[in-house]
């Protein structure tokens, strides 16, 4: 029963997955859109199920101070880290403070609006920024009525307050505002950890590849045989043509690199994605016949 109902499952929603393409009723769009639900719920599960083995696979090693055991709690320290700055906190308390409007007689009779907010502040009046200002700001001239006044700040994180002032002829209304800082995915602390860390080590990963390609390069580009001959050549050719020494050297290099890119190389790689599709049908019907089992647990 443990092997049968998976595989029935499986073979009873990949046989739909097929066959909802054929079926004209509006009915079956309503059941994909249900199971397309279910499955982000699934997902949402497998999370959760991929964290607490991490933990379980981890914890141990740890423990016992296996070798590299150092990077496993960094691993952990991290993702407690990035899961706890995750999570909406600004939703949880009472709703974030607005920005108020005081509204006086302008002294020198002249309609205006004042923004009183911190130096980091960006203020749009009516649709136009203002300059950027250190100390108060002037007062900006308006025509009476009403006027859309937007505070944001320069950085991602914040959440950008709005608000609409109604002012009459000889009046100057003053806006004290300071928008809050968010949390969650696109919170401030989220977000400069992203930008900060993840991406500057993500960079960093990508660069070192760099060497390990060159390294790879000059030891597969040894024309030991006529297949390693040919992509030494069309390796040479490549670059010469992506290069400003090969223009110099001669007009054509750079077409004859273009005319590698559009035609063997295209050719090359539509033969592999069509091969890969290939073997993708022919996994897919395994799975929903029930003669690929390895997802399972089995041979």
């Amino acid at each position: 029963m443990k092997t049968r109902l998976p595989l029935v499952v499986g073979g009873l929603f990949g046989l739909y997955g097929v066959l909802e393409y054929y079926i004209p009723a509006w009915q079956v769009g309503w059941f994909t859109e249900e199971f397309r639900s279910w499955a982000v719920i699934m997902a949402a599960f497998a999370y959760v199920l991929g964290a607490v083995n991490i933990i379980q696979v981890t914890v141990p090693k740890i423990r016992r101070r296996e070798p590299d055991w150092g990077y496993k709690v960094v691993l952990l320290t991290s993702a407690a880290l990035m899961l706890v700055v995750g999570l909406p906190w600004h939703k949880l308390g009472a709703a974030p403070a607005k920005a108020s409007v005081a509204i006086a007689a302008a002294p020198d009779g002249a309609t205006g609006i004042r923004v009183d907010a911190p130096a980091d502040v960006s203020v749009q009046i009516g649709g136009a920024l203002l300059p950027a200002a250190t100390g108060p700001r002037p007062v900006t001239p308006v025509a009476p009525g009403e006027v859309e006044v937007r505070l944001s700040r320069r950085v991602a994180g914040y959440e950008p307050q709005v608000v609409t002032v109604t002012v009459a002829a000889g009046q100057l209304a003053t806006v004290h505002g300071d928008p809050p800082m968010l949390w969650g995915k696109d919170g401030r602390v989220f977000v400069w950890l992203y930008d900060h860390v993840f991406a500057p080590c993500n960079a960093t990963m990508f660069a070192l590849l760099a060497f390990f390609v060159a390294s790879a390069a000059f030891r597969a580009f040894r024309a030991r045989n006529v297949e390693a001959a040919l992509l030494l050549g069309t390796a040479i050719l490549m670059m010469l043509g992506r290069a400003p020494i090969g223009r110099a050297l001669s007009d054509s290099l750079p077409d004859v690199a273009q005319w590698l890119l559009d035609v063997p190389n295209n050719g090359g790689r539509r033969a592999i994605m069509m091969g890969a599709a290939i073997g993708a049908i022919a996994t897919g019907l395994r799975v929903i016949l029930g003669l690929e089992r390895s997802h399972l647990g089995g041979d």
